[in-house]
């Protein structure tokens, strides 16, 4: 086997020489005169990065004397056209760390150096790039890059040859002609089509020239690392590297167009800097740069004057997002010191459109669309496969992200292929760590078409919950995506990261035979193949998803929804509007959203309604542009995005918009106020809860809104008395408890009860506090506990204030032997706007302090201080209670 592979890798390098001297002609300097002056390590080549297919000609000039691995970006890696060749050489991909930045890629950045410095023992060969990116002029400038200078650190008898590498500087390759960073695989393809025009062997050759030197002594002697950077920087621009433009074809000169790069007109709204912010933020940076306060300038560009890199920046954003709730930063948004000052105040660089908008795939052409309804069957696979037998070769759905559409034929292919491999998978439960996309519910069918459970882990709720999750469940396996991790931003996963599955690399398991299979089953009609999967004998009453409350105010509890709980809930709500044929919805929320699964996620695909899934419902200017993009009627989603998006959309933006259904949260009399003024659109608030499947009440389309509407057929509501559990009379406030199909059994593995008996019927008691109206309707009124929605996650304040209690004595910031309270937790709830957690304490405490406590302690994003507000006492009643009005309203 070993023979096989030195021979392929024999031919591959013959091959791939091949086809480099048919453009370029590339002299070697220096190559004979490199070897390892210390035998027990590998050597560390350290080249310059001129143009994106250096990678692949030094990869070649080495391989078969060193077998160096390449260490490159992860987008490269995976890039079709360049995929197999970096498996084959071993290469190594490294996160994109522009944009977001999250723990899982520090932790994949980490095992990645890890890696490197046991293979350098091991006397192995690398090829690591010390800019880390390409270079954007003629001289080659690393900035505060850290990794190669941290590799030394660990690993200082590495033996390394610096490589500088000329002539690639205005390769179509190169940033030289743009400016910006080409894309490979198109870049690939024209090169190709050149090749061809110019008969294979007349193509105007390119000359390059590498060069090779054993690093001197004095590079050891470089301790700091911008000190390192700098003679790194000396060495690659000794020798000049000059725009080189080469001809695309032999029979006469025709030189690529330096396209002059667009920059963008900047409108910078710039507001005042608080002395205190920027006292915080100089202080980050100072510490983060190694400079000293006085020295940081707004002036000073991040990367060139401070010398941070990536993973600087990666701080930088945690910090923003932490300390003062900074969302989504646009990737190279933050150039300056001025930049992280404004982004904390709110300052904008406004863009005025220079470059022409990205031409974006729309829907494909479709068949006939049949009409909108529920097809028979017991459960989600059942119903699932009669309704992509009616539809066929019709569009089932879109990723917005991806801009991939699938036909329902292409769909149910899909779940099957993926549903032969997930059964090899151990366990019952199978974690979906995904956002709303189209792989997130070809991932839910495939799990449930393999019998298993799909379990629904929340990201947003930090390392505890989910901790607690994969203990509940004893999770093996969690399907998720790397193209996800990459974006999202601040997310500490805990011990989930180790049982990550991505689908990029599981989707690549599936063997020939498998794909044969799920493309022969895919012609067989519903019937026969819940035979053909023995599905047919599976009951209504079985399993169907494990969603789990927000775990904000304790540990989540485990909710399992049957077959039966979610398909009556779903024929209840198709009742209570009228879809038509030619809709289209848009579905953001989240799969592990209750109202994400079932409502946007799932129904669309089970009734024949055309879907258009998108990944971030924080993204209000992506929303706005994907509803007119994917021209979308349908809008289901929580107030608070939905208001976020209409502030930002154009009017033309909405102009098809038929219904805008709120839920999750409470609706906010401005939303109902704009969608009035939309030509053709109505709004419908409803009420849904978790244990619920979600949807309990809606308004009626085209009738005056009352509360949150009359409960959805099969469901009945009753308001008892909380603490004695009577009925109570229609108009008066107390508990809604709840009775339907759509009603849970129980938590999983919980003791407690959520039940109550009445009238021979078993009801959940909700929490909620409403009473009903002379016509039905539900009004609500609060929650019996202290709870608050944030981003449409339930938050309880009682359970966070007792963590608080417990972690201000720990750390002993709280007065010795005080017997009144000394902190209390109230909320901030402005109509319209995102609710503030506020700390009432008759002790010193820091706000940062008190926020990355509850960060170590595991707690979501979600969960954050806004305010601490030292007062004298805390108000107690007669029997010694908080008075949390009083201390709210005063």
């Amino acid at each position: 086997m070993r023979g096989l592979k030195e021979i392929g890798y024999f031919l591959m390098h013959l091959l791939l020489r091949a086809l480099l001297r048919l453009r370029y002609r590339i002299r070697v300097e220096g190559l004979d005169q490199v070897f390892a002056q210390n035998p027990d390590t590998g050597i560390l080549f350290l080249p310059n990065h001129p143009a994106e297919i250096d990678p692949v000609i030094l990869t070649t000039v080495l391989w078969r004397r060193y077998r160096a691995r390449p260490l490159v970006i992860q987008y490269f890696f995976e890039a079709p056209a360049i995929y197999p060749f970096m498996k084959l050489v071993k290469a190594l991909a490294i996160p994109n760390m522009n944009g977001s930045a999250n723990k899982w890629k520090l932790h994949q950045i980490e095992k990645l150096f890890q890696t490197i410095v046991s293979g350098l023992r091991k006397r192995e060969n690398f090829l690591v790039y010390p800019a880390g990116r390409l270079k954007l002029e003629e001289r080659e400038l690393l900035g505060g890059s850290s990794l190669v200078h941290s590799l030394l650190q660990e690993c200082p008898d590495a033996n390394i040859v610096l490589v500088r590498t000329r002539g690639l500087w205005g390769s179509r390759f190169s940033r030289a002609l743009s400016g910006k960073v080409p894309p490979f695989g198109k870049m690939l393809l024209e090169a190709i089509k050149d090749l061809l025009k110019n008969g294979l062997f007349f193509f105007p050759k390119r000359e390059v020239t590498i060069e090779f030197e054993r690093a001197q002594s004095d590079l050891f002697l470089c301790k700091e690392r911008l000190e390192f950077n700098r003679y790194l920087e000396r060495w690659y621009n000794s020798k000049r590297d000059s725009l080189a433009l080469v001809s695309t074809t032999f029979w006469k000169e025709s030189l690529p167009r330096m396209k002059k790069a667009e920059k963008e007109e900047e409108l910078f709204v710039k507001r005042k800097v608080s002395p205190v912010v920027r006292r915080e933020v100089i202080a980050k940076l100072s510490a983060l740069s190694h400079r000293s306060a006085d020295q940081i300038q707004e002036e000073n560009d991040l990367w060139i004057d401070l010398g941070l890199d990536s993973l600087d920046m990666a701080q930088i954003h945690s910090f923003l997002e932490d300390a003062y709730d900074v969302g989504r930063l646009a990737a190279g948004e933050l150039q300056s010191v001025g930049d992280v000052l404004q982004a904390v105040v709110g300052g904008k660089k406004e863009k005025r459109e220079a470059e022409k908008v990205r031409k974006r795939r729309r829907w494909p052409k479709d068949l006939p669309r049949k009409p909108v309804l529920f097809p028979p069957g017991d459960t989600l696979q059942e119903v699932f496969l009669r309704s992509c037998d009616r539809m066929g070769g019709r569009i089932a759905c879109s990723d917005g992200l991806m801009e991939l559409s699938f036909t329902y034929h292409q769909l149910k292919r899909s779940v099957l292929a993926l549903s032969l491999e997930i059964k090899k998978l151990p366990g019952l439960y199978i974690g979906v760590m995904l956002p709303s996309s189209v792989a997130a519910y070809i991932s839910i069918l495939a799990i449930l078409f393999a019998k298993k459970l799909p379990v629904m882990l929340n990201w947003t709720v930090g390392s505890r919950s989910l901790d607690h999750a994969l203990e509940m469940t004893q999770l093996s396996v969690v399907l998720s995506s790397r193209r996800f991790l990459e974006r999202a931003e601040n997310i500490d996963l805990g011990k989930i990261e180790e049982r990550l599955l991505l689908l990029e690399e599981f989707h690549k398991r599936l063997t020939f035979k498998e794909k044969i299979k799920a493309f022969l089953l895919s012609y067989k009609k519903a019937p026969k193949l819940l035979k053909a999967l023995s599905l047919k004998e599976m009951r209504k009453e079985e399993r169907a998803v494990l969603l789990f409350t927000s775990g904000t105010e304790s540990l989540p509890k485990g909710v399992p929804l049957t077959h039966a709980n979610l398909l009556s809930n779903m024929k209840s709500a198709l009742s209570c509007f009228d879809p038509h044929k030619s809709d289209v919805l848009y579905a953001v929320l989240p799969p592990f959203h209750s109202f994400g699964f079932a409502v946007t996620g799932l129904f669309p695909l089970l009734i024949g309604l055309k879907v258009c899934y998108a990944p971030d419902p924080t993204d209000a200017r992506q929303m706005a542009a994907d509803v007119d993009h994917w021209k979308v009627t349908l809008l289901c989603c929580a107030p608070s995005f939905l208001m976020g998006m209409f502030k930002m959309a154009r009017k033309k933006q909405l102009r098809r918009v038929r219904y805008v259904i709120s839920g999750a949260e409470k609706a906010p009399q401005e939303l109902f106020d704009f969608v009035k003024r939309l030509p053709r659109a109505e709004c419908l608030e409803g009420y849904g809860i978790t244990e619920c499947s979600p949807v309990v009440t809606s308004n009626s389309p085209h009738l005056p809104r009352r509360g949150v509407g009359k409960p959805i057929p099969g469901v009945e509501l009753l308001i008892i008395e909380p603490e004695t559990g009577k009925p109570l009379p229609q108009g008066t406030d107390g508990e809604i408890c709840i009775f339907g199909p759509n009603v849970f059994v129980g938590y999983l593995g919980v003791k407690r009860d959520p039940f109550i008996t009445l009238e021979k019927k078993r009801w959940y008691r909700s929490g909620d506090r409403g009473h009903l109206d002379a016509e039905g309707n539900l009004i609500l009124s609060g929650r019996l506990k202290r709870f608050i929605k944030i981003g449409a996650e339930m938050v309880g304040l009682g359970g966070i204030e007792e963590d608080l209690t417990l972690i201000a004595q720990e750390k002993e910031w709280l007065a010795p032997g005080a017997a009144a309270p000394q902190i209390a937790l109230g909320a901030l709830e402005p109509e319209g706007e995102k609710p503030q957690l506020i700390l009432y304490t008759t002790c010193d405490l820091d706000r940062d302090k008190i926020n990355e406590a509850l960060r170590e302690k595991g707690m979501g994003k979600l969960v954050k201080i806004a305010q601490v507000k030292k007062i004298h006492e805390i108000p107690l009643t007669a029997t010694g209670k908080i008075q949390y009005r009083k201390l709210e309203e005063g």
